[in-house]
Protein backbone atom coordinates (compact mmCIF):
# COMPACT_ATOMS: atom_id res chain seq x y z
CA UNK A 1 0.00 0.00 0.00
CA UNK A 2 1.37 3.42 -0.58
CA UNK A 3 3.23 5.30 2.29
CA UNK A 4 0.30 6.96 3.82
CA UNK A 5 2.33 10.29 4.88
CA UNK A 6 2.64 11.06 0.78
CA UNK A 7 -1.05 10.52 -0.25
CA UNK A 8 -3.17 13.49 -0.59
CA UNK A 9 -6.22 12.52 -2.07
CA UNK A 10 -6.08 9.08 -1.77
CA UNK A 11 -7.21 6.74 1.54
CA UNK A 12 -6.54 3.55 0.25
CA UNK A 13 -4.02 2.41 -2.83
CA UNK A 14 -2.47 -1.22 -3.58
CA UNK A 15 -1.54 -2.44 -6.83
CA UNK A 16 -1.84 -6.41 -7.60
CA UNK A 17 -0.91 -8.74 -10.53
CA UNK A 18 -3.71 -11.31 -10.40
CA UNK A 19 -2.98 -14.47 -12.35
CA UNK A 20 -4.86 -17.95 -13.03
CA UNK A 21 -4.28 -20.62 -15.78
CA UNK A 22 -8.04 -22.01 -15.14
CA UNK A 23 -11.21 -20.53 -15.95
CA UNK A 24 -13.23 -19.02 -13.37
CA UNK A 25 -15.99 -16.99 -12.23
CA UNK A 26 -16.89 -14.13 -9.27
CA UNK A 27 -19.65 -13.58 -8.43
CA UNK A 28 -20.05 -10.24 -6.65
CA UNK A 29 -24.00 -8.98 -7.28
CA UNK A 30 -24.33 -9.08 -3.53
CA UNK A 31 -21.44 -7.50 -2.52
CA UNK A 32 -20.95 -4.05 -3.82
CA UNK A 33 -16.78 -3.52 -4.28
CA UNK A 34 -15.39 -1.83 -1.62
CA UNK A 35 -13.19 0.48 -3.38
CA UNK A 36 -12.66 1.94 -7.25
CA UNK A 37 -10.53 -0.64 -9.68
CA UNK A 38 -8.58 -0.48 -12.64
CA UNK A 39 -7.86 -3.75 -14.44
CA UNK A 40 -4.67 -4.10 -16.78
CA UNK A 41 -5.90 -6.58 -19.18
CA UNK A 42 -3.09 -8.77 -20.11
CA UNK A 43 -3.55 -12.16 -21.32
CA UNK A 44 -7.10 -14.26 -21.28
CA UNK A 45 -10.79 -12.32 -21.61
CA UNK A 46 -13.54 -12.01 -19.68
CA UNK A 47 -17.02 -11.07 -19.78
CA UNK A 48 -18.70 -8.37 -16.76
CA UNK A 49 -22.64 -8.49 -16.17
CA UNK A 50 -23.59 -5.34 -14.74
CA UNK A 51 -26.97 -3.21 -14.40
CA UNK A 52 -28.39 -4.99 -17.05
CA UNK A 53 -25.27 -4.80 -19.45
CA UNK A 54 -22.79 -6.82 -20.83
CA UNK A 55 -19.18 -5.97 -20.81
CA UNK A 56 -16.73 -8.14 -22.83
CA UNK A 57 -12.92 -6.84 -21.87
CA UNK A 58 -9.88 -8.32 -24.22
CA UNK A 59 -5.86 -8.34 -23.94
CA UNK A 60 -5.13 -4.84 -24.18
CA UNK A 61 -7.77 -3.37 -22.57
CA UNK A 62 -8.35 -1.19 -19.16
CA UNK A 63 -11.61 -2.08 -17.39
CA UNK A 64 -12.81 0.04 -14.89
CA UNK A 65 -15.09 -0.83 -11.78
CA UNK A 66 -16.00 1.73 -9.63
CA UNK A 67 -16.85 1.52 -6.43
CA UNK A 68 -19.97 0.22 -5.01
CA UNK A 69 -20.26 -1.67 -7.95
CA UNK A 70 -22.11 -5.11 -8.07
CA UNK A 71 -21.37 -7.67 -11.32
CA UNK A 72 -21.03 -10.86 -12.11
CA UNK A 73 -17.10 -11.57 -13.76
CA UNK A 74 -16.50 -14.66 -15.55
CA UNK A 75 -12.86 -15.19 -17.29
CA UNK A 76 -11.81 -17.20 -19.28
CA UNK A 77 -7.58 -18.32 -19.41
CA UNK A 78 -6.03 -18.39 -22.95
CA UNK A 79 -3.87 -20.02 -21.71
CA UNK A 80 -3.58 -17.97 -19.21
CA UNK A 81 -5.88 -15.15 -17.46
CA UNK A 82 -3.60 -12.25 -16.23
CA UNK A 83 -4.45 -8.79 -15.39
CA UNK A 84 -3.10 -6.04 -12.84
CA UNK A 85 -5.00 -4.05 -10.97
CA UNK A 86 -5.13 -1.12 -8.31
CA UNK A 87 -7.62 -0.80 -6.02
CA UNK A 88 -8.21 2.33 -4.79
CA UNK A 89 -10.24 4.96 -2.44
CA UNK A 90 -10.51 8.45 -2.52
CA UNK A 91 -10.75 10.40 0.62
CA UNK A 92 -14.41 11.06 0.68
CA UNK A 93 -14.52 15.21 0.39
CA UNK A 94 -12.51 14.61 -2.41
CA UNK A 95 -13.91 11.68 -4.53
CA UNK A 96 -14.82 13.07 -8.15
CA UNK A 97 -17.36 10.47 -8.31
CA UNK A 98 -19.99 11.60 -5.41
CA UNK A 99 -22.71 11.58 -5.71
CA UNK A 100 -22.92 10.39 -9.71
CA UNK A 101 -23.85 7.01 -11.13
CA UNK A 102 -20.84 5.14 -12.93
CA UNK A 103 -21.08 1.91 -14.51
CA UNK A 104 -18.37 -0.85 -15.23
CA UNK A 105 -17.16 0.12 -18.24
CA UNK A 106 -13.83 -0.12 -20.82
CA UNK A 107 -11.50 3.13 -20.62
CA UNK A 108 -10.34 3.99 -24.00
CA UNK A 109 -6.74 4.17 -23.75
CA UNK A 110 -3.60 5.00 -26.65
CA UNK A 111 -0.96 3.25 -25.22
CA UNK A 112 -1.07 0.27 -22.90
CA UNK A 113 2.25 -0.36 -22.61
CA UNK A 114 3.11 2.77 -21.18
CA UNK A 115 0.29 2.18 -18.81
CA UNK A 116 1.58 -1.21 -17.73
CA UNK A 117 5.02 0.37 -17.26
CA UNK A 118 3.60 3.48 -14.87
CA UNK A 119 1.48 0.13 -12.94
CA UNK A 120 4.92 -1.88 -12.73
CA UNK A 121 6.41 1.26 -11.13
CA UNK A 122 3.55 1.93 -8.92
CA UNK A 123 3.54 -1.95 -8.01
CA UNK A 124 7.60 -1.66 -7.06
CA UNK A 125 7.43 0.91 -5.11
CA UNK A 126 4.00 1.33 -3.45
CA UNK A 127 5.43 -0.51 -0.04
CA UNK A 128 8.77 1.38 0.35
CA UNK A 129 9.21 3.98 3.23
CA UNK A 130 11.88 5.87 1.44
CA UNK A 131 11.74 8.79 -0.89
CA UNK A 132 11.23 6.24 -3.81
CA UNK A 133 7.43 6.11 -2.80
CA UNK A 134 6.91 9.41 -4.81
CA UNK A 135 7.99 7.41 -7.83
CA UNK A 136 4.96 5.33 -6.98
CA UNK A 137 2.54 8.40 -6.09
CA UNK A 138 3.79 9.95 -9.33
CA UNK A 139 2.95 6.94 -11.22
CA UNK A 140 -0.83 6.70 -9.83
CA UNK A 141 -1.06 9.53 -10.82
CA UNK A 142 -0.22 9.68 -14.07
CA UNK A 143 -2.80 6.32 -14.32
CA UNK A 144 -5.27 8.67 -12.71
CA UNK A 145 -4.72 11.52 -14.82
CA UNK A 146 -4.31 9.33 -18.33
CA UNK A 147 -7.39 7.10 -17.59
CA UNK A 148 -10.35 8.65 -14.97
CA UNK A 149 -11.07 11.29 -17.32
CA UNK A 150 -12.42 9.45 -20.05
CA UNK A 151 -14.66 7.42 -17.21
CA UNK A 152 -18.30 8.37 -18.93
CA UNK A 153 -20.86 8.96 -16.31
CA UNK A 154 -24.51 7.41 -16.54
CA UNK A 155 -25.79 10.45 -14.69
CA UNK A 156 -25.89 12.06 -11.44
CA UNK A 157 -27.07 11.08 -8.37
CA UNK A 158 -28.91 13.86 -7.09
CA UNK A 159 -29.05 13.99 -3.11
CA UNK A 160 -30.65 16.67 -1.14
CA UNK A 161 -27.52 19.53 -0.92
CA UNK A 162 -28.55 20.08 2.86
CA UNK A 163 -28.00 16.15 3.91
CA UNK A 164 -24.43 16.10 1.98
CA UNK A 165 -22.78 17.04 5.40
CA UNK A 166 -24.02 13.84 6.77
CA UNK A 167 -22.77 11.11 4.25
CA UNK A 168 -19.42 13.11 4.91
CA UNK A 169 -19.39 12.49 8.28
CA UNK A 170 -20.44 8.90 7.98
CA UNK A 171 -18.11 7.96 5.24
CA UNK A 172 -15.42 9.61 7.53
CA UNK A 173 -16.64 8.18 10.93
CA UNK A 174 -18.02 4.88 9.55
CA UNK A 175 -16.96 2.84 12.78
CA UNK A 176 -17.95 5.33 15.25
CA UNK A 177 -21.30 5.25 17.20
CA UNK A 178 -23.22 8.01 15.76
CA UNK A 179 -27.29 9.52 16.46
CA UNK A 180 -29.68 10.72 14.29
CA UNK A 181 -29.08 13.60 16.36
CA UNK A 182 -26.13 14.14 15.70
CA UNK A 183 -26.30 13.64 11.81
CA UNK A 184 -29.20 16.36 12.12
CA UNK A 185 -27.25 18.70 13.75
CA UNK A 186 -24.50 18.73 11.11
CA UNK A 187 -27.18 19.62 8.10
CA UNK A 188 -29.02 22.38 10.62
CA UNK A 189 -32.35 19.99 10.32
CA UNK A 190 -34.69 18.91 13.15
CA UNK A 191 -34.17 14.94 13.39
CA UNK A 192 -37.83 13.96 12.02
CA UNK A 193 -36.85 16.31 9.20
CA UNK A 194 -33.55 15.30 8.86
CA UNK A 195 -34.25 11.43 8.81
CA UNK A 196 -37.24 11.94 5.89
CA UNK A 197 -34.97 13.54 3.75
CA UNK A 198 -32.14 11.07 3.91
CA UNK A 199 -34.11 7.29 3.05
CA UNK A 200 -36.03 9.76 0.85
CA UNK A 201 -32.54 10.62 -0.87
CA UNK A 202 -30.59 7.46 -0.13
CA UNK A 203 -33.15 5.30 0.03
CA UNK A 204 -32.86 3.63 3.38
CA UNK A 205 -32.10 4.34 6.94
CA UNK A 206 -28.66 6.19 8.20
CA UNK A 207 -28.16 3.12 10.30
CA UNK A 208 -28.20 1.12 7.31
CA UNK A 209 -25.88 3.26 5.05
CA UNK A 210 -23.73 3.55 7.93
CA UNK A 211 -23.63 -0.17 8.21
CA UNK A 212 -22.91 -0.84 4.76
CA UNK A 213 -20.21 1.87 4.21
CA UNK A 214 -18.40 0.02 7.33
CA UNK A 215 -19.13 -3.52 6.26
CA UNK A 216 -17.40 -2.01 2.68
CA UNK A 217 -14.67 -0.97 4.82
CA UNK A 218 -13.94 -4.59 6.58
CA UNK A 219 -14.32 -6.91 3.26
CA UNK A 220 -11.46 -4.65 1.70
CA UNK A 221 -9.62 -5.01 4.78
CA UNK A 222 -10.49 -9.02 4.66
CA UNK A 223 -9.22 -9.02 1.59
CA UNK A 224 -6.09 -7.30 1.88
CA UNK A 225 -4.54 -7.85 5.48
CA UNK A 226 -4.67 -11.88 5.40
CA UNK A 227 -2.46 -11.62 8.87
CA UNK A 228 -5.62 -9.84 10.94
CA UNK A 229 -7.91 -12.18 12.66
CA UNK A 230 -11.50 -11.94 11.51
CA UNK A 231 -12.19 -10.39 15.25
CA UNK A 232 -9.62 -8.24 15.40
CA UNK A 233 -11.37 -6.48 12.05
CA UNK A 234 -14.17 -6.59 13.58
CA UNK A 235 -13.09 -5.10 16.66
CA UNK A 236 -11.13 -2.30 15.08
CA UNK A 237 -14.02 -1.60 12.77
CA UNK A 238 -16.03 -1.31 16.22
CA UNK A 239 -18.06 -4.43 17.06
CA UNK A 240 -17.72 -5.76 20.23
CA UNK A 241 -19.37 -8.77 19.20
CA UNK A 242 -18.16 -11.29 16.38
CA UNK A 243 -21.24 -13.12 15.86
CA UNK A 244 -23.28 -9.97 15.53
CA UNK A 245 -20.77 -8.92 13.20
CA UNK A 246 -20.84 -12.62 11.35
CA UNK A 247 -24.66 -11.85 11.21
CA UNK A 248 -24.10 -8.72 9.63
CA UNK A 249 -21.97 -8.88 7.35
CA UNK A 250 -23.99 -11.72 5.70
CA UNK A 251 -27.15 -10.29 5.41
CA UNK A 252 -25.35 -7.31 3.54
CA UNK A 253 -23.16 -9.51 1.38
CA UNK A 254 -24.07 -13.21 1.13
CA UNK A 255 -21.15 -14.25 2.73
CA UNK A 256 -20.12 -14.62 6.31
CA UNK A 257 -16.45 -13.23 6.35
CA UNK A 258 -14.39 -16.43 6.39
CA UNK A 259 -16.00 -17.37 3.36
CA UNK A 260 -15.67 -13.60 1.86
CA UNK A 261 -12.25 -13.91 2.66
CA UNK A 262 -11.41 -17.32 0.54
CA UNK A 263 -12.04 -15.22 -2.67
CA UNK A 264 -9.06 -14.84 -4.81
CA UNK A 265 -9.95 -12.25 -7.28
CA UNK A 266 -11.62 -8.84 -6.00
CA UNK A 267 -12.97 -8.25 -9.78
Amino acid sequence: MLNEKILENFAFCIAIKYQSDKDYCCDYAKIPRPCHNLAFILEGEGTIISENLTISVKKGDVLFVPKNSTYVSKWSANPNCIFYSIHFNFLPALNPFSEKNVPVQVIPNDDFDKLVSAFKTLQTYQHSKTLSSYLSVSAFYYLCGTLLPNVKIKESVCYESNITPALIYLENNSTKPCSIEKLASLCYLSPSRFFYLFKKKVGCTPITYKNKITIQKISQDLFFYKDKSIERIARENGFESTIYFTRLFKKLTGKTPSQFRKDKMLI
